[in-house]
């Protein structure tokens, strides 16, 4: 999953391609059977935020800046052959000068509304400039079976095929224009996996996730059916069910043509039409999301990485600067925080390049861009793998489009600043 979403994104999926895997598990007890691993990761960044405009709601402080630190520990326990259990425990630093400063570049600090219960704790804030929290974001045990795997409790699920952006993976996304996507926020959830140990392209799975308990009740509750098949070049899976108060009913293929790389996701979700600012023919009711793309390797010196994709989202908006209103409703502001949308916008294009400059440097070049409105955003990523312990990463984003009016947005980008990205990534 990694390599795959690793291709594209902005420049950011590309350094993740071009990054070291994390270290490996320092194992702290070993008996027969039984291990204890520990992998722990230490994290610190850097934003500069350098607005075209001057807009006191957008950018209070011109320029700005936002520093976020990262102290993670995995610790997994492989108790027989068939059982495992781990946890994920982190602390998170969040200071900015300009309070929103970094939304959508740094990872999220907003509660996960696929948990019974939130599982982060705030232990000195200072309004949105200053924050520091820790977080519990791994606890699950898992069985592993030739026939079936069954995971339950708080972990990561993704779901599609996309580089930079999805129609199906509906739980927890990333944003495209997240720097750090090393680790999706967990859900509570139960994941079960069947095989057919004879025939191995074909698996079903059933995912059950919930959300958080107030009083005696559910407030939420998903429960979505899939149905995987690898027929030679091709991968194809189908998916249906609940998420949250939508139904979906989705498709997933991807292939090898020859030396590229193609693949499509579609989805359309029974909604009840809040927070919708067009649907699917005209109705709210039903919503639509597309991706279609692709990737290439040029032989050219270690390999050009060529990518592209064009997303659709019925959740988005279809023109900002017509009507920005709808960015003010309650219910689009939380299912945009949800990811039903990764964009505000309902059309993207992207397209990203990345390469080896040597064995331990590498580039990559990418942007999104609105065809509506003609806004985007380009950027430059540049990966420094000092050591299989420390990686350095240098991104730097450069956006257009027509700037914000009084707090108001009027295009997609242009109310996004010129940003530089540095960050340090430590891991033992």
């Amino acid at each position: 999953m990694r390599a795959r979403a690793a291709i594209g994104g902005l420049g950011l999926a590309a350094a993740l391609l071009l990054a070291p895997e994390p270290a490996l598990a320092r194992t702290l007890f070993e008996e027969g059977e039984l291990t204890l691993e520990l992998r722990s990761a230490f994290k610190g960044s850097l934003l500069l935020a350098i607005p075209y405009a001057t807009d006191p709601v957008f950018f209070p402080d011109s320029p700005g800046g936002a520093g976020l630190f990262r102290l993670r520990f995995d610790l997994t326990a492989n108790l027989t052959e068939y059982f495992t259990a781990s946890v994920a425990y982190e602390h998170r630093v969040r200071s900015s000068s300009g309070g929103s400063i970094g939304t959508g570049l740094l990872p999220s600090t907003a509660a996960v509304p696929f948990r019974l219960t939130a599982g982060d704790w705030v232990l000195i804030q200072d309004g949105t400039s200053y924050v520091h929290q820790h977080e519990l974001d791994r606890a699950y045990v898992s069985l592993h079976f030739d026939f079936m795997e069954l995971t339950v409790g708080r972990q990561a699920i993704g779901l599609g095929r996309g580089l930079m952006f999805s129609a199906v993976d509906v739980f927890a996304p990333f944003s495209p224009t997240e720097v750090d996507r090393e680790w999706r926020r967990g859900i509570d959830a139960v994941h079960l996996e069947l095989r057919i140990p004879q025939i191995s392209e074909l698996s079903a799975d059933v995912i059950a996730a919930f959300g958080a308990v107030e009083g005696d009740e559910l407030t939420s509750w998903s429960l979505i059916g899939r149905v995987r098949a690898i027929l030679g070049d091709v991968d194809a899976s189908v998916l249906l069910g609940r998420r949250a108060e939508d139904n979906i009913v989705g498709a997933v293929i991807s292939a090898n043509l020859g030396d590229a790389e193609v693949h499509a996701e579609l989805a359309m979700f029974g909604t009840n039409g809040q927070g919708i600012d067009g649907g699917f023919l005209g109705t709210d009711a039903v919503v639509a999301k597309g991706v279609i793309g692709g990737s290439y390797v040029i032989d050219i010196g270690s390999g050009l990485h060529v990518a592209a994709e064009y997303h659709y989202s019925g959740f988005g908006v279809d023109n900002i600067g017509d009507d920005p209103s709808i960015l003010y409703d309650p219910a689009f502001q939380l299912r945009f925080a949800r990811g039903d949308s990764q964009l505000l916008g309902r059309h993207a294009i992207a397209a990203s390049v990345s390469y080896s400059l040597q064995d331990d440097l590498s580039g990559a070049i990418a942007y999104i861009q609105s065809p509506v409105d003609g806004s985007g955003t380009a950027g430059a990523t540049f990966t420094w793998n000092q050591s299989d312990n420390v990686t350095i990463l240098l991104n730097v984003f450069v956006p257009w489009g027509t700037p914000p009016e009084s707090g108001v947005p009027t295009s997609e980008w242009g109310s996004s600043p010129l940003t530089i990205f540095l960050q340090a990534r430590l891991y033992d």
